[in-house]
């Protein structure tokens, strides 16, 4: 009788030890990222050339590579096209501006969705020669700009003008290939030029004589979300420790270049030598400066953070300039579920 009961003590133990083991497991795989075996292989698409120190950082201080994660970083040749490739599932990840993703899934039903902000704040700018006169908005009526099919600027270039009380049908568009933009304008062939505003000091030394823009952010409600990192549906529902590990390498390396900016110039000439490290540095101190990586949101809920109302804001911007159905809301455009449960913040100022 003594042993019959010892052996059933022994089987009841045995079976607790094995259900908490169990739940055990289950809840330490569901809560860790992979830290073992081969580095998962990704792809990660911009939508311009890879000139930002961001993810530039993220591989250079071994970020992704403390997610196990080998990230190929890949040009691009405009947000519409990022997003058009994202969405065939041509790359893993992707970094475009939010206003080309809205308008993809309202127009196409192009199933990808923002996991991380890049940009507080839109970058968008029309720059042009303090020489050519112009003091206001509405003296663009009669010029010339320069801009890509592609460009994000051009996206929002109607709600700009009307925000701005310009008449765009008096002001000529030149739609040409991304790769000559810059050396039109500064051969003299049009009066202004779309460009994000880290760009402007880059395009004023080689123009040679000094510039002034008009940013998006500073007229009407364009104070909106610019480039985000996203993923196609089927990524963040097949895999979402993959963009989790992706998103939390990504902070990490916006974090250092915030806290070390003076390093940003050498870490891009690094991986992509065809850069000026001290153009790099001037365009990122000049998106700190105004803040267009960072805002008071970020300093409140951390980076990557991106708000419902502001989301809101933005898809309400995009639908009036381009008379969208209604149908497009915050949810299907952006999660925040991949941030990291402890927010990474900028530094303190």
């Amino acid at each position: 009788m003594f042993r019959k009961c010892i052996s059933c003590l022994i089987i009841a133990a045995m079976l607790v030890f094995v259900a908490l083991g169990t739940v055990g497991c289950n809840s330490e795989k569901a809560a860790s990222s992979k830290k073992t075996g081969a580095p998962d292989q990704v792809t990660f698409l911009l939508n311009w050339l890879p000139e930002e120190p961001i993810y530039w950082a993220a591989i250079d201080k071994g970020f992704w590579a403390e997610q196990n994660l080998d990230v190929k970083i890949l040009r691009g040749t405009g947000s519409v096209d990022t997003v058009t490739k994202i969405g065939a599932k041509k790359a893993d990840f992707g970094k475009a501006d939010v206003g080309n993703l809205i308008l993809a899934r309202a127009r196409e039903g192009v199933r990808v969705k923002a996991v991380a902000s890049y940009q507080a704040s839109t970058v968008s700018v029309v720059v042009f020669r303090k020489s050519s006169g112009i003091k206001e908005p509405k003296d663009l009526e009669g010029k010339s700009i320069v801009t890509t099919a592609t460009s994000p600027m051009l996206t929002f270039w109607p709600a700009f003008a009307e925000a701005a009380g310009i008449d765009k049908s008096k002001v000529e568009l030149k739609i040409v290939d991304p790769s000559l933009t810059r050396s039109i304008f500064i051969q003299g062939e049009v009066d202004a030029f779309f460009i994000k505003l880290c760009d402007v000091p880059q395009v004023e030394r080689v123009a040679g004589e000094p510039l002034e823009f008009f940013a998006y952010k500073d007229y009407g409600d364009l104070g909106r979300y610019g480039d985000v990192i996203f993923a196609h549906e089927d990524t963040i529902a097949q895999n979402p420790d993959l963009v989790r590990r992706f998103v939390a390498g990504y902070l990490k390396g916006f974090r250092y270049c915030l806290e070390h900016p003076a390093e940003v110039g050498e870490i891009v000439k690094k991986y992509a030598p065809q850069n000026d490290p001290e153009g790099i540095l001037k365009a990122w101190k000049a998106d700190m400066e105004n803040d267009i990586v960072t805002s008071e949101e970020a300093r409140q809920y951390g980076l990557g953070w991106i708000s419902e109302e502001r989301m809101a804001q933005t898809i309400e911007i995009v639908s009036k300039a381009y008379t969208l159905e209604k149908g497009i809301t915050p949810e299907t455009v952006y999660t925040t579920e991949f941030l990291p449960e402890h927010p990474v913040y900028p530094p303190k100022k």
